[in-house]
């Protein structure tokens, strides 16, 4: 099983929140399993995965699956009124910091809960609407509604800025690289919760 970093662990977390019903928080889930790679052959209803250690692994999709293209932007790409996730540090003096940003499709609007949070990792999740984003000379700053409030979070050049989009089984292409998150079967196969296509 690959190791994931804990901005992916999140990610994975949120998506499977789009399984909840509207404004609610979605049950724990039970253990699953988790895969990342090449994809080496789609067929329909499945792709197989070429893994970093070279083993294949075959993807069963099922009408449930979530399929989401992730490409990096920059930061000016963010425009008032998206839905966005961002994950950020807090500093001594009580601020937040951006670790990375990920642009939600407007199908996640209403899905995913609106609201901040501390992650396992210690750091903070804002789940908001964009109302402003601004280059300020000491820095980059981004401006979020929530509806019990607002966060102000700086955004470093490095901090990832990701853009999301829902996309179908039919736009999945050898050579693609992917992270799948699923249950697996007796056979070695995985019935993927979600599969997400990293676009460089």
């Amino acid at each position: 099983m690959v190791r994931h970093s804990p901005r992916f662990t999140w990610f994975v977390l949120v998506v499977i929140g789009l399984l909840a019903a509207p404004g609610t928080l979605p049950a724990a889930p039970a253990p699953q399993g988790a895969t990342e790679g090449v994809i080496a052959a789609v067929d329909a209803g499945s792709f197989t995965v070429t893994a970093a250690a070279g083993n294949q692994v075959r993807i069963v999709a099922s009408a449930d699956t979530r399929i989401l293209r992730r490409q990096p932007v920059k930061l000016e790409e963010i425009k008032p009124n998206d839905f966005v996730g961002v994950t950020a540090k807090r500093e001594p003096d009580g601020t937040l910091t951006a670790v990375s940003i990920n642009i939600f499709p407007p199908e996640f609007r209403g899905r995913l809960r609106e609201a901040q949070f501390v992650m396992e990792t210690g750091n903070i999740m804002t789940n908001a609407i964009v109302f402003q984003n601004v280059r300020r000379v000491e820095g980059r700053t981004l401006y979020l509604r929530m509806p019990d409030g607002t966060a102000v979070i700086a955004v470093p050049k490095e901090a990832p800025v990701l853009r999301l989009a829902v996309i179908a089984m039919s736009d999945l292409r050898p050579g693609m690289r992917v992270q799948v998150r699923g249950t697996g079967n007796p056979d070695g196969s995985m019935v993927a919760t979600t599969v997400t296509v990293d676009v460089r």
